[in-house]
C-alpha cells in the first residue's frame, strides 16, 4: 500500500512541474497527444491533475495511519 501512496506523491509532483515550468518562456499554446490547446487550458488540467493525484495521497495515507492505529 505505501508503494502506490508514493507513486501518486510523484504524480503530484510531476504534475505541479508541468504547472510551473509552463511559465517558462513565451507559448501561447502547448500540444497534447498531437492536438495543440491554449496554454491556460494546458495549466488547469495539470493543476486539476495534481489535485486529484494529492487528494489520492492524501486518503490512502489516512487509511494507512488508521489501519496501524488499530
Amino acid at each position: 500500500m505505501l508503494k502506490n501512496k508514493n507513486w501518486d506523491l510523484f504524480f503530484m509532483i510531476v504534475a505541479v512541474l508541468n504547472v510551473v515550468l509552463s511559465f517558462v518562456g513565451d507559448k501561447t499554446v502547448e500540444t497534447i497527444f498531437n492536438y495543440e490547446i491554449n496554454i491556460w487550458s494546458y495549466r488547469i488540467l495539470w493543476a486539476v491533475l495534481a489535485v486529484i493525484f494529492f487528494m489520492n495521497y492524501r486518503k490512502k495515507k489516512n487509511l494507512e495511519t488508521d489501519a496501524n492505529q488499530k
